[in-house]
């Protein structure tokens, strides 16, 4: 997979070594659509199911200032949860135990995140950025499987979630640029067990790492 994802970006940077040396881009006041691509880790199953897949997505961004953006995507990926809490019911006339519980949820979104970004010069060109944001989710693909009869499946298909991200990116000339990412999602809860003071919630969570190029579409002037 990362060779798949390395001859992607590998061409547009040859390209982009190319070019003349070019001044300090400022993005300021323009827009920038683009495609990403990358690995999915699934960080919310607990029982040894198979957890990486791959993921992709568009992207539309507005820079407001030179270190300010905000950006809205559409990307599909998959999701799940698996869990599972013994009965610790001790059987005694003083008990603080708790019920079984268990599941295994697998899914899959279409995501549409709206970000904020910060973005800061690192050399020249090349920048490192900090997102932070919401996502409203739809579920493409919702299995319950192997649920104990303690907890109910009836989960809206649809839902937010926060996600938050860091990485870099680097502008080749004024209207290309190649980033890269790692993008953290809180999802929705799945299942739930008793705690001590409060229910403990499985939530799908999910890790990404983007790679991805954007253009600028509007004409330069001379």
């Amino acid at each position: 997979m990362k060779n798949i994802l390395l001859s992607l970006l590998f061409p547009t940077l040859i390209f982009g070594q190319g070019q003349e040396k070019t001044a300090n881009i400022n993005p300021e006041k323009n827009w920038y659509f683009g495609a990403e691509i990358g690995t999915n880790k699934i960080t919310s199953y607990q029982i040894g199911d198979a957890n990486t897949t791959f993921q992709g997505g568009v992207l539309a961004e507005y820079y407001c200032s030179r270190h300010w953006s905000l950006s809205g995507r559409i990307k599909y990926f998959e999701t799940g949860v698996s869990f599972y809490k013994p009965n610790t019911h001790s059987g005694s006339w003083f008990d603080l135990g708790s019920d079984e519980y268990f599941g295994d949820f697998k899914g899959a979104v279409i995501s549409v995140p709206i970000d904020i970004k910060w973005e800061f010069r690192l050399y020249r060109n090349l920048s490192a950025n900090i997102k932070l944001g919401f996502a409203y989710n739809f579920e493409t693909k919702s299995t319950y499987g192997n649920y104990s009869s303690n907890l109910s499946t009836d989960y809206s298909k649809q839902y937010s979630s926060f996600d938050s991200s860091y990485g870099l990116n680097y502008f080749i000339n004024k209207k290309t640029a190649v980033y890269f990412e790692i993008q953290y999602y809180n999802g929705a809860s799945k299942g739930h067990s008793d705690g001590f003071l409060s229910n403990i919630n499985y939530n799908a969570d999910n890790i990404l790492l983007n790679f991805g190029i954007k253009y600028n579409f509007k004409k330069q002037s001379k």
